[in-house]
């Protein structure tokens, strides 16, 4: 059974959000972002809640690798699923809760937002 790391993961920071992280030796640029369509958009009150994925939006994880390059190396994009597993080389990623608040795309504070994900080598 893998055992995942928290990714640390600032559902208040509002989407779209990224941030640098140090895992296995290696470091990553991780971004996160809800891609939502303006129909569904506006039919929800402010305060709406979004259950990810539905059928006009989804959360998109893009992890890419840093290296001596110039550039980091996407190594992971991807729709995200709760409760699923996902590999990307020698990485396994999954995703528990996807709930992002209307007022949390584009702005940030407490609005009822949790992503939670956890990150892991494939073969320790």
């Amino acid at each position: 059974m893998i055992e995942y790391s928290p990714l640390p993961i600032s559902p208040d920071e509002g989407f779209p959000q990224s941030f640098r992280l140090a895992f296995a030796g290696r470091a990553y640029v991780v971004a996160l972002y809800v891609n939502a369509s303006e129909r569904l958009l506006g039919t929800l009150p402010e305060e709406a809640v979004l259950e990810l994925p539905q059928e006009e939006a989804h959360l998109v994880a893009r992890i890419a690798r840093e290296s001596e390059l110039p550039e980091p190396r996407v190594v992971f994009q991807r729709k995200l699923v709760p409760q699923l597993e996902y590999t990307a080389g020698d990485l396994a990623l999954r995703f528990d809760e996807l709930r992002v608040a209307k007022r949390n795309l584009n702005g940030h504070g407490s609005y009822g937002s949790r992503v939670s994900g956890g990150i892991a080598l494939r073969w320790p």
